[in-house]
């Protein structure tokens, strides 16, 4: 999928029309429709507020499949709250200059 197609597909998944989503994010709704047809840039700032809103990731959002490295930063917590890490903070004292 292509990111207009990805687009229309989150839209359609949360049940908003382009106006909702323009609403949302405080993005012009003519904008968001050349979005839905291919058309116009996308600013890297309205592509995290229009991910943000939908509730995606941006690379979601731009590539139509989970980040793939969101999938390790989840294992990474999950291990970290199992019981299975031991994590110790120790403040060590600097040296103070002479």
């Amino acid at each position: 999928m292509n990111f207009s197609q990805n687009l229309k597909h989150h839209l359609k998944n949360k049940g908003w029309t382009l106006s909702r989503l323009a609403k949302e994010t405080g993005i012009n709704k003519s904008t968001l429709h050349a979005w839905t047809v291919g058309r116009g840039n996308i600013k890297l700032e309205y592509l995290k507020k229009v991910a943000h809103a939908l509730k995606v990731s941006v690379y979601q959002l731009a590539y139509g499949e989970p980040d793939p490295h969101e999938a390790k930063s989840e294992e990474i917590l999950r291990e970290l709250f199992s019981g299975d890490v031991r994590v110790t903070l120790q403040r060590i004292e600097r040296k103070k200059s002479e």
